[in-house]
């Protein structure tokens, strides 16, 4: 694991604004795959997973319907979907993983198909998991253990992820509310929703978490590398880090879907996870008693539910299946 720094000291021999054109960011992000989390391995009572890939041409969406009226962003959602579907990137091909629980008995000639948005079968478990990793580790490979567990709890479909995970998860929840499209619910795990400010919690739990909390203004943020690799920090940057689905602590949730977020007391972000939960109550005042629900586990770190074998943890998973069973 990394090793813990305060938020409010600079490494030493890290690069800032005035070096940033000296980065090579396709070779940082090379060196990064190469430090990836180890593939953990699925028990054969928790279930099988099966690999995928679709190419992005198979991907049939209008992205000015889509993403017209995101304000900031909608012209870089524009410019990536237009990115997409150059030439060069037509035929690129997006992975995913497939876990199918063991109490799920799949025909073996059943053809799979990755735009379908039902059950294959009766009793299937379906959770579209957003992995964590700040952005830049982890895989579907790194994470299966932990996605078997909680999908032989789970029921319908719902959208899940932990820390980077869970920011992608509620960031693309709240586009998909924006097109007029829902979800049965959310499960968010120590979510990073905030990619913008220090936190009070960082100086508090940087003793205790595995975390490192690498300054804004380093051109290696792991945040900046992932949304705007190469631009130098400005106001202007900051303004974009703060569009709701960069930073979604900061979207509007009124009427959201229901929402399931498990904190730990002892982890460096755990300040704008319980402001989440506190907007969210904010802007459903009325919201009938279960349909938001904050856990917080104290003396818990960060992402402590890959730590299988801890009573918190599978406690905290038992507790996801059954928020997605009630929905």
């Amino acid at each position: 694991m990394p090793s813990t720094r305060p938020f409010t000291q600079k490494p030493k021999g890290q690069s800032t604004n005035e070096t940033i054109d000296q980065i090579d960011f396709e070779k940082v992000a090379a060196e990064d795959r190469k430090w990836d989390l180890p593939t953990s391995q699925l028990p054969s009572d928790i279930g099988t997973y099966e690999q995928i890939s679709i190419k992005v041409s198979q991907v049939q969406i209008n992205p000015v319907e889509a993403f017209s009226g995101t304000g900031a962003a909608e012209s870089g959602l524009l410019a990536l979907s237009e990115a997409d579907h150059t030439a060069s990137s037509i035929d690129c091909k997006i992975s995913a993983e497939l876990t199918v629980p063991a109490s799920l008995k799949r025909p073996s000639d059943t053809t799979l198909d990755v735009f379908a948005c039902h059950p294959l079968a009766d009793g299937e478990k379906i959770v579209l998991y957003l992995h964590g990793g700040v952005y830049k580790f982890g895989s579907a490979a790194s994470h299966h253990v932990l996605v078997g567990q909680i999908a032989n709890h789970a029921s319908d479909i719902v959208v899940a992820g932990d820390s980077a995970g869970s920011n992608l998860a509620l960031s693309l929840t709240v586009l998909l509310q924006h097109t007029g499209h829902h979800t049965h619910g959310l499960l968010l795990l120590l979510p990073w929703v905030d990619l913008t400010t220090e936190q009070p919690s960082i100086q508090c739990n940087t003793k205790y978490d595995f975390l490192c909390a690498p300054l804004l203004e380093l051109p290696l943020n792991p945040a900046r590398t992932f949304y705007a690799p190469g631009c130098p920090l400005s106001p202007e940057m900051i303004t974009k880090m703060a569009h709701p689905l960069v930073s979604p602590v900061y979207a509007d949730f009124a009427k959201f879907l229901p929402m399931l977020i498990q904190a730990s007391k002892k982890e460096i972000i755990i300040n704008k996870t319980s402001q989440l939960y506190k907007n969210i109550a904010a802007h459903n005042p009325n919201a009938k008693c279960g349909r938001y629900i904050y856990e917080c586990y104290a003396d818990m770190i960060h992402v402590f539910h890959q730590f299988l074998d801890l009573p918190d943890a599978q406690y905290a998973i038992a507790k996801a299946g059954e928020f997605i069973k009630a929905l």
